[in-house]
């Protein structure tokens, strides 16, 4: 309650109160109607998964920074590693506590469990080099990266691995494979904030570390990228944008895309208490800057000039690309924007089916995590609010039977098939769709 209480004062402070009005209403309906709890794995599914006997070896390292760790939650960290269902893991603890507590719980846990490393560190040179430090130790086929006061579910690493396993029968080895992840109290008493992630999604990446736990990456490629000190407090966001950059730059076509794999389970518990951003994200403010900056060096190495901006919500920001958007980012050709009608939004951004991904949206809403105000990929777009690269007015108006820019009062149906049917033709062309919620007629 107190916390809620400070986030909503940090909130009034840098949005004033019509947008604080607005989040506090959205929460409270968020509290009402999505209600939530962790129900973990049945007893029969762990033990149908210890018992599974997979094709080739894989060993999965997991990485963790320590740095002076209450007992009890190096405890819950360690334990929920140990116990896996999926058994061929590494647990490398990189401590750089100046005393002795973290030593001695390792210690404790070694003389119980395989598979356990401690690596002591000299000084604590912070959270990117003290990392760095465990990856260089890891000896796994992939490493996951887990912070010292969290916690995975007991099948984590084994549905990590069923995906490598997946994946490489589809696409290739992935480079990166990453998790649905919730929230717990420091008691472990209440699990809360679900996260249930988009598939990969460069355009939403751009607007927040969306990705973010679990994250397990092939160990040739993060040993090689490593992460960075200058990027502390959002050197996990600046890790994942260069690990998709680092695809684009190794893989030919959209097959790039298919190395970058979502497990659609929740498979971490991300623990909040008073020092944690995940409970008071006012807490480290650098944290949000540092982001900022990693989307403007990853817009940069691809050659894109565009300003990046905080967003009203702390750790989220919008690309602002100015009028010549297509000119910037020439693969994108249409950027599509809500549609509102008595306050709601009725036509926007579209699924595979054509059913309107916001619909009812109330004005002043983001939905959850805030997706509904990010600008972000989109299979199709409403063309009653659409902006449109010039030399693909030809095809609208040949597809929709539509003159541009479109003026019609046509019939929902109607503009829904028109809708879907120019966006399929602009995919199968390879164009991206940006859907924008500012964007407007």
């Amino acid at each position: 309650m107190l916390t809620d209480i400070k986030k909503t004062i940090n909130y009034f402070k840098k949005n004033g109160l019509k947008d604080t009005w607005y989040a506090v209403a959205e929460r409270l309906w968020e509290k009402r109607h999505c209600r939530y709890d962790y129900v973990p794995p049945a007893e029969e599914e762990l033990e149908k998964q210890r018992s599974m006997v997979f094709g080739r070896p894989l060993k999965i390292s997991v990485v963790v920074p320590a740095y002076e760790t209450p007992e009890v939650f190096l405890q819950d960290l360690i334990l929920s590693v140990a116990e896996q269902t999926y058994q061929q893991y590494e647990l490398v603890i990189a401590d750089a506590s100046e005393s002795g507590k973290v030593r001695a719980v390792v210690k404790s846990f070694q003389e119980q469990y395989e598979g356990i490393v401690y690596i002591p560190l000299e000084k604590n040179a912070g959270i990117s080099e003290n990392t760095n430090a465990g990856i260089a130790a890891a000896t796994g086929d992939y490493i996951g990266l887990l912070d010292h006061d969290d916690m995975l579910t007991p099948d984590a690493l084994y549905l990590v691995r069923r995906e490598i396993d997946r994946a490489g029968e589809q696409a290739g080895a992935p480079v990166l494979v990453y998790t649905d992840e919730d929230k717990m109290d420091r008691y472990r008493e209440h699990y809360f904030e679900p996260h249930r992630k988009h598939d990969f999604d460069q355009e939403l990446l751009y607007t927040n570390n969306y990705i973010c736990h679990f994250s397990v990456f092939r160990k040739d490629v993060l040993q090689e990228l490593k992460l960075r000190p200058e990027f502390d407090g959002a050197q996990d966001y600046d890790l994942i944008l260069r690990c998709v950059a680092w695809c684009r730059a190794h893989y030919e076509g959209k097959d790039w895309q298919q190395r970058i794999r979502h497990v659609g389970a929740f498979l971490y518990h991300w623990r909040t208490h008073e020092a944690s951003t995940a409970a008071n994200p006012a807490a480290k403010q650098y944290a949000y800057e540092a982001g900022r900056r990693a989307v403007e060096a990853a817009l940069q190495t691809r050659g894109i000039a565009a300003e990046v901006v905080h967003f009203r919500h702390l750790g989220f920001y919008r690309v602002e690309y100015g009028e010549d958007i297509f000119t910037k980012r020439p693969e994108i050709g249409a950027v599509g924007g809500p549609v509102r009608q008595n306050g709601k939004i009725i036509g926007g951004l579209m699924d595979a089916e054509g059913e309107v991904v916001f619909r009812a949206l109330p004005k002043g809403f983001s939905g959850t995590m805030h997706i509904a105000a990010l600008q972000q990929s989109a299979r199709a777009v409403d063309i009653r609010n659409l902006r449109l690269r010039e030399d693909l007015i030809p095809l609208f108006e040949k597809t929709t039977g539509y003159d541009w820019p479109f003026a019609g009062d046509a019939d929902p149906e109607k503009i829904r098939n028109c809708s879907l049917r120019f966006c399929n033709k602009l995919r199968e062309k390879g164009i991206t769709i940006l859907y924008d919620p500012l964007q407007q007629v």
